[in-house]
């Protein structure tokens, strides 16, 4: 599961004392601010709004300036949760225009440009996921691979971006792995589920999700032939399950998967 970043570290670029830049009243702060309000309730007007100060954020930073590729970013991301929204193909377009235009217009020496990679590379995993288009999915996974190969390795506890970007990764693996029917691809995709899940502590938040996202890349192996990985698919998915609050949007999803596994650990007699 893909999941959308926080504050934006280009507002810690901010000149104190600057006129109107302080860090709730500069347009790409008020922006951050409204997504993440949306985030936690849902209210249509504030992604909109939200929206609006981008595209402001846009015209009041240079190019050349981060905080300008920051905002295309941004735009990106907006756009994208527009489309989950409302399902309207216009912002799903915008997204990857958007992303593809923070990448490109990111300044020499940006720490922002694996979040732009990453942001456009979630809206191409969504064009995938509407048209199947297999282009979109190999410039995901490429996308996912960059922002790890620039994504510095921390100390244990400090990597929590660079987990989301591999679990990322074994996601869009996962996709092109199952269209293709190709073990080699979704070994690839268990490798980094597993190491996004081996460094995520029990009690972080992503840690369900993360049991999940192993478990649905095992039961891709599965699906190619590879029964032995049914028990811990099985386990992945339960633990999830176990993990996961009662009104999470997964659930079914997941009951319905561990209800497959289950019923084909009988048939096999594994």
């Amino acid at each position: 599961m893909a999941r959308w970043f926080g504050r934006s570290k280009s507002r810690s670029y901010d000149k104190p004392g600057a006129a109107a830049e302080s860090e709730h009243l500069e347009p790409l702060g008020v922006s951050d601010d409204l997504r993440l309000a949306y985030g936690r309730t849902g209210d249509p007007k504030l992604l909109r709004g939200s929206l609006q100060a981008a595209e402001l954020a846009v015209e009041v930073y240079p190019v050349g300036d981060i905080r300008h590729a920051a905002a295309l970013s941004s735009l990106c991301v907006l756009h994208r949760l527009s489309w989950e929204r409302d399902r309207s193909a216009p912002d799903l377009i915008k997204s990857v225009d958007y992303g593809r235009q923070a990448v490109d217009k990111s300044p020499p020496g940006d720490t922002e440009l694996p979040r732009h990679m990453a942001s456009l590379a979630t809206a191409l995993q969504e064009v995938y996921d509407s048209t199947e288009d297999e282009e979109s999915i190999d410039e995901a996974i490429a996308l996912y691979r960059g922002c790890l190969d620039l994504m510095p390795v921390r100390a244990a506890g400090q990597n929590e971006e660079r987990l989301g970007q591999e679990s990322n990764l074994a996601n869009s693996l996962l996709r092109k792995g199952r269209t293709n029917n190709d073990g080699a691809i979704l070994n690839e995709a268990a490798r980094h589920a597993r190491a996004a899940l081996r460094d995520t502590p029990d009690d972080h938040p992503m840690h369900a999700i993360r049991l999940i996202n192993l478990g649905g890349t095992l039961f891709g192996l599965v699906q190619t032939g590879h029964h032995e990985h049914l028990g811990t698919a099985e386990d992945m998915y339960a633990r999830g399950l176990r993990e996961l609050p009662a009104g999470h949007p997964v659930r079914a999803r997941v009951e319905q998967a561990l209800a497959v596994i289950q019923g084909l650990r009988k048939q096999f007699g594994i």
